[in-house]
């Protein structure tokens, strides 16, 4: 269990340390790349920004997050930090997983109040 930890608390060391690269790459002020940050609203990242921190991450962990997680619902460090996880440990989903599902909720019953106009 200690191993998965440790692996955990590198993933998402990683992570931090390649947002922060970038921020300091692009001459973004860093007020903290901690895991309730938001990527685009605290940190300012575009989303050409954090499709080159997803690029340079898959490299380094050879992962694609998501394949499971969609991307739609990263909006903070720790949600960016949890799909590599379950990318790289699909039994080590966290907490912040029991989100993911809500989100298809939402466009599904707007797509059923759709179709009941029509």
């Amino acid at each position: 269990m200690l191993a998965k930890s440790e692996a955990a608390n590198r993933v998402g060391q990683l992570v931090r340390d390649t947002i922060s690269d970038l921020l300091e790459e692009q001459g973004l002020e860093n007020p903290g790349v901690e895991d309730d940050a938001k990527l685009v609203d605290t940190l300012g990242l575009k989303s050409m920004d954090i499709a080159q921190v997803v690029l340079m991450l898959e490299d380094e962990l050879d992962a694609d997050p998501f394949q499971e997680i969609p991307i739609t619902s990263v909006r903070t460090v720790g949600d960016l930090v949890n799909a590599y996880q379950v990318a790289l440990d699909p039994d080590s989903a966290s907490a912040g997983e029991a989100d993911t599902p809500s989100e298809p909720a939402a466009p599904a019953s707007v797509s059923r109040r759709a179709n009941r106009r029509r």
